[in-house]
């Protein structure tokens, strides 16, 4: 069963991520594009006699293409304009955004990179939205497949916008973040956590995210999982600190690195718990 975790959006209702910490269901997909080659015959033939492009008149400039610029033919694929990178439908300047459920709308972007604190829901740049919890939000990206999402290992195409009906927002999904469990504060803010979180469905993915944090740190209980600090998690009710084996420096006292069970290892980088 799939357990819709709250992630409080800037005015756009719920962002819900359809996983489990450590163990839960996610819905992700891969992607893969290929032009191909030209259709069998294809020939563009040479100019009719005569033709003659011509030069472009004096003063002409191609220039470069505003930002979020999709030729695509020149109109947008979707309407009014498309969410995922590159955009499209709004003006030189502007950034494609939810408001208000699932209303696009064009405006201008704010300065906030993926994984940084934000606060409306233009504050982030253009591809990326404002979610998070009542307490904390973040910049995330945009996505419609895994390929989308390039902040990094551990980021992949799985959160989805609730509805308001329990459903989620059709055709609107974004990348979780690209975090490091251990050392706060890289790829969430300061004030949230980064969660290690693996797929039950499927090929069992591990990727991150970031969650609300509360202050208790290792050997306190945690009644609800979100109360143990950043760089910690609760696990069996109880706060663990969040290591690299085999050396740990964030272990203190007389506590040591613990790889888990099955190695949980992430781009590369495999983490464990101080006991």
């Amino acid at each position: 069963m799939t357990r819709r975790a709250p992630f409080r959006t800037s005015g756009l209702g719920v962002a819900v991520m359809t996983a489990l910490a450590i163990a839960g269901c996610a819905r992700g997909s891969g992607g893969r594009n290929d032009a191909g080659g030209p259709p069998p015959g294809f020939d563009a033939g040479t100019p009719p006699p005569g033709f003659d492009a011509g030069t472009p008149p004096p003063g002409f400039d191609a220039g470069t293409p505003p930002p979020g610029f999709d030729a695509g033919g020149g109109s947008c694929s979707e309407s009014p304009c498309r969410l995922v990178s590159p955009q499209c439908g709004c003006a030189p300047g502007q950034g494609c955004y939810l408001s208000g459920g699932s209303t696009r709308v064009c405006g201008t972007p704010g300065p906030e990179r993926e994984g940084q604190a934000c606060t409306g829901a233009t504050a982030c740049q253009a591809g990326l939205l404002c979610i998070g919890s009542a307490s904390a939000n973040f910049c995330s990206r945009f996505c419609s497949s895994d390929a989308d999402c390039t902040a990094g290992a551990g980021s992949l195409c799985l959160l989805e916008l609730d509805d308001g009906t329990g459903g989620a927002i059709p055709g609107v999904r974004l990348c979780t973040a690209h975090c490091d469990p251990a050392t706060p504060g890289v790829g969430c803010p300061s004030t949230m956590g980064c969660a290690i979180y693996e797929e039950s469905m499927g090929a069992g993915r591990i990727f991150t995210g970031c969650r609300p944090a509360g202050t208790r740190t290792a050997g306190q209980t945690c009644p609800n999982p979100d109360d143990c600090a950043p760089g910690h998690f609760c696990g069996d009710g109880v706060c663990y600190r969040t290591c690299r084996p085999p050396f740990g420096s964030e272990c203190t006292g007389l506590t040591f690195c613990e790889s888990f069970s099955t190695p949980l290892v992430i781009g590369g980088v495999e983490y464990g718990y101080c006991y």
